[in-house]
């Protein structure tokens, strides 16, 4: 009996570390490969095939008109999850006759899944940070802060916003005259 339900458990997809190998982003579609190899009862083992056509999944609410998108590119890590049941309905491909549960067409993809840590993540470990390259934006109980690529760093908490050393509330202007003329920069 107990040979039996290992058997059986074996054939059981639940979720496994995988990579991209392409997005369509139009679609919200993914071609992913899961990594490792399924091993059979007899003990050969085989490498996942690639899976296609899974959606990813990003953060989202508001019937998806408010959340958070990431930039895939190809080789990036994902958790790949197979779901219990057919997701034909789901998808918008009508009602299955199939009644196969954990297969490998069933697949969504979680992206962000990396064997090691990743620098931005590591960085910004107590805050809630958005980061793009060297740009960043982290939001703590203090205010926010952030760095653009570019160089430009701001600062805003305390009721005022500092941009490069430059406060919009407390900012002066210099070469001030009456009437039409316009002011120098901000000091």
């Amino acid at each position: 009996m107990k040979r039996i339900i290992s058997e059986e458990s074996g054939k059981i997809n639940t979720a496994v570390a995988g990579n991209i190998i392409s997005y369509d982003s139009a679609n919200n579609r993914a071609v992913v490969k899961p990594v490792g190899s399924v091993r059979f009862a007899d003990n050969r083992t085989l490498p996942y095939p690639t899976i296609y056509n899974v959606p990813l999944v990003f953060p989202s609410s508001m019937g998806g008109s408010c959340g958070v998108s990431l930039p895939i590119r190809s080789g990036d890590g994902c958790l790949i999850v197979f779901s219990q049941d057919n997701m034909s309905e789901f998808m918008g491909n009508g009602k299955s006759d199939d009644t196969q549960k954990f297969q490998l067409n069933d697949a969504i993809a979680i992206p962000g899944l990396y064997s090691a840590s990743v620098a931005g993540e590591s960085k910004h470990s107590n805050s809630l940070t958005l980061f793009y390259g060297d740009s960043f934006i982290t939001l703590d109980s203090g205010g926010f802060i952030g760095k653009l690529a570019d160089g430009t760093n701001f600062n805003f908490s305390g009721g005022d916003l500092v941009v490069n050393g430059i406060s919009l509330t407390k900012h002066v202007h210099g070469g001030i005259m009456s009437g039409g003329s316009n002011t120098a920069k901000p000091k």
